[in-house]
C-alpha cells in the first residue's frame, strides 16, 4: 500500500472504525499538509525530471506552474452538513437544497461594545464630541474575541454596574472609522441570510482560514456594498459566491386561492431580479459564525430598497442623496422563471426544516421583526443584529436557496481564454519545446501502402520548436495563510443549533 492510500483509507472508514483507529483529525483532514497529494512523489538525483523540477518533492508541474493547496472541511447546524473544499484555487460549498433564509437590513451603523474593565462613557455623552473620540477608540470595539461570549451585551443591558454605556451605535461615517466609508453609497438593500455553522466553525476553519486570505476574498459586488457587506466591523470576512448552473433562489408565492399556510416556491429569474450570493463571517454573541446571504434588487423597480428617514445615518446622507426610498415594501416583488412576478409570503414558523425546536428550548417561531436576536426565544427577540432595522421584517423562509456554490479564490474566472495556458509558468509569449527529432506519421499499414495512401500530416519534427502564444497571463498562485490555532476555541456541543441557546 502506498503512502497516498494510507492517507485516504482512514477517510473511508465507518464512524465506528474511525473511533477505533483514532486517526482522523476533523479540524484538518489534510493532517497539516495541503499538498499531501505529492507526499509519495520524490524525485531522485538520477531522475531526468530533476532538470525540470529539482530534487525532492515536486512543487510545480513540468510547465513550471506551481502546485496549489487542497483543503477540505465541513460545518453544520441541526445535524445538517455543508462541505467546503478548496482545489486549484476554487472553493466549493455543497450542502442541502432549498435552505430557508430570513430578510434583514443594515441601518448604516456599527455597534461597539465596552471592553472588559473599560471606564466607558456616560449616557449623556456626546458621541460626536472630539473629547470622547479617544475613549471610543480605546475602550469600545465591535468585536472582542478575547472576551468570548461575555463580550456581547443584551439590548436591555444598556448600562454597566457603574452606570456607563455598555454599548454605543455609531454611523459608518463617524470619525471613529477614519473616513473609511466617507464615499460609501447609501445602504439601502436588505440581505437574506441564514446560519451555516456553529460558533468558531472549527471543522471548516482550516479551509476557510485559507480561503478568506486569498486575493478573491473580500471582493464585494455592487449589491453587496448597497447592503453594507463591506462594513467589516460588522462583516469581518466575506467571500462572494456563484451558484452552480442548477442552483436557484426560490420564493414562496403561495397556492392560488388558499390561505398563507399553503406554500409554493417558484424559482427566481436572476436575469431580471439581480442577485449576489456571499459566505460571510460575522460575530454573533461575540463569537464568529458563518452565514450564507443573498442580496436582491430588481432592474425595473425599487421594491427592495429602503432607508429609514431618521437617525444619525440618514442625517449624514440625506443632503447628498435626495432620492432615497424611505418606505418599506413589506413584500418586494421578485421576477420568476415562469415569466410572472411573485411577492414573498413569510411564514410564522422558524423555518420549514425546523419542525420542533421546542424539543431543545430553541423556540420555533419566526421573530417577525428585525433587530437584535437578544434573548430569543422570548418574544422580544429580533431576527439578527442590533445594527438592523426592526421594520424590515424577516419574511421567514419566504426565500429559499440551494446551498450549491463556488468561488474562484484568485479573483479570476476560468472563461478567460488566456488563463491557464501552458506558457504561464515560464511567463513568456514564446515557448521553446524540446523533442526527439525524426520523421513522424509515415503510414506502414499494408492496405495504405498498397493503395499509395499517404499521411498528409506526416512531418519531420525538429529537435527544437517554438510556439507563439497570444498573450501571457500570470500563473494561478495562492496567498500563504496564517496558522490556525483552535486550542482556545470551543468545539460546538453535540446538539448543534442554527443559533445559540443561551441561558439568561
Amino acid at each position: 500500500m502506498n503512502k497516498l492510500s494510507t492517507y485516504i483509507l482512514p477517510m473511508l472508514l465507518t464512524p465506528m472504525m474511525a473511533q477505533a483507529t483514532d486517526t482522523i483529525d476533523l479540524t484538518d483532514l489534510t493532517k497539516g499538509d495541503p499538498f499531501y497529494y505529492t507526499s509519495d512523489q520524490i524525485i531522485q538525483d538520477k531522475d531526468g525530471q530533476k532538470d525540470l523540477l529539482g530534487i525532492g518533492r515536486p512543487n510545480k508541474t513540468h510547465s513550471q506552474i506551481p502546485h496549489l493547496p487542497f483543503y477540505s472541511g465541513y460545518m453544520s447546524t441541526n445535524y445538517t452538513y455543508r462541505f467546503i473544499t478548496v482545489a486549484e484555487q476554487v472553493m466549493t460549498m455543497i450542502g442541502e437544497g432549498k435552505h430557508g433564509l430570513w430578510r434583514v437590513q443594515e441601518n448604516g451603523t456599527v455597534r461597539l461594545y465596552l471592553k472588559k474593565n473599560g471606564q466607558g462613557l456616560s449616557p449623556k455623552a456626546d458621541l460626536n464630541a472630539a473629547k470622547n473620540l479617544s475613549i471610543i477608540e480605546s475602550q469600545y470595539s465591535a468585536y472582542l474575541p478575547e472576551e468570548s461570549w461575555s463580550g456581547y451585551k443584551y439590548p436591555d443591558q444598556v448600562l454597566n454596574e457603574s452606570g456607563q454605556l455598555n454599548f454605543i451605535d455609531l454611523p459608518i461615517n463617524h470619525a471613529r472609522f477614519k473616513g473609511k466609508y466617507a464615499k460609501h453609497v447609501p445602504i439601502e438593500l436588505p440581505n437574506y441570510y441564514c446560519t451555516m455553522s456553529g460558533n468558531d466553525y472549527p471543522y471548516a476553519q482550516t479551509a476557510l482560514n485559507f480561503a478568506f486570505q486569498q486575493k478573491g476574498a473580500n471582493q464585494i459586488g455592487p449589491l453587496g456594498i448597497r447592503a453594507g457587506l463591506d462594513v467589516n466591523e460588522n462583516y469581518t470576512k466575506v467571500i462572494r459566491l456563484n451558484a452552480f448552473p442548477d442552483g436557484r433562489s426560490w420564493v414562496n408565492i403561495g397556492q392560488t386561492g388558499k390561505d398563507k399556510l399553503h406554500v409554493k416556491w417558484e424559482a427566481v429569474d436572476t436575469t431580471k431580479t439581480d442577485v449576489e450570493y456571499y459566505l460571510v463571517e460575522r460575530p454573533f454573541f461575540n463569537k464568529p459564525y458563518l452565514f450564507v446571504t443573498a442580496v436582491y434588487d430588481n432592474k425595473d423597480n425599487a421594491d427592495h430598497r429602503y432607508v429609514r428617514p431618521e437617525g444619525a445615518y440618514y442625517d449624514s446622507i440625506k443632503a447628498e442623496h435626495v432620492n432615497l426610498k424611505t418606505n418599506v415594501t413589506t413584500q418586494p416583488r421578485f421576477h420568476l422563471e415562469n415569466g410572472q412576478e411573485g411577492r414573498p409570503i413569510g411564514l410564522p414558523i422558524y423555518g420549514v426544516h425546523h419542525p420542533n425546536r421546542a424539543a431543545f428550548n430553541g423556540g420555533g417561531a419566526c421573530p417577525l421583526k428585525g433587530g437584535d436576536w437578544g434573548r430569543y426565544p422570548k418574544t422580544t427577540g429580533g431576527s439578527g443584529w442590533p445594527t438592523q432595522y426592526e421594520e424590515v421584517t424577516p419574511l421567514c423562509d419566504a426565500v429559499l436557496v440551494d446551498i450549491k456554490f463556488y468561488s474562484n479564490l484568485d479573483g479570476r474566472d476560468w472563461n478567460n481564454p488566456n488563463k491557464y495556458l501552458a506558457n504561464a509558468g515560464y511567463g513568456t509569449q514564446t515557448e521553446t519545446y524540446t523533442m526527439e527529432p525524426g520523421k513522424y506519421g509515415v503510414f506502414s499499414d499494408p492496405y495504405l501502402k498498397r493503395n499509395n495512401i499517404k499521411n498528409a500530416e506526416a512531418l519531420d519534427v525538429p529537435h527544437h520548436l517554438k510556439l507563439f502564444y497570444p498573450a501571457v497571463e500570470p500563473v494561478v498562485e495562492f496567498v500563504e495563510p496564517s496558522t490556525v490555532n483552535l486550542a482556545h476555541q470551543m468545539v460546538p456541543a453535540k446538539g448543534t443549533s442554527c443559533r445559540p441557546v443561551i441561558a439568561n
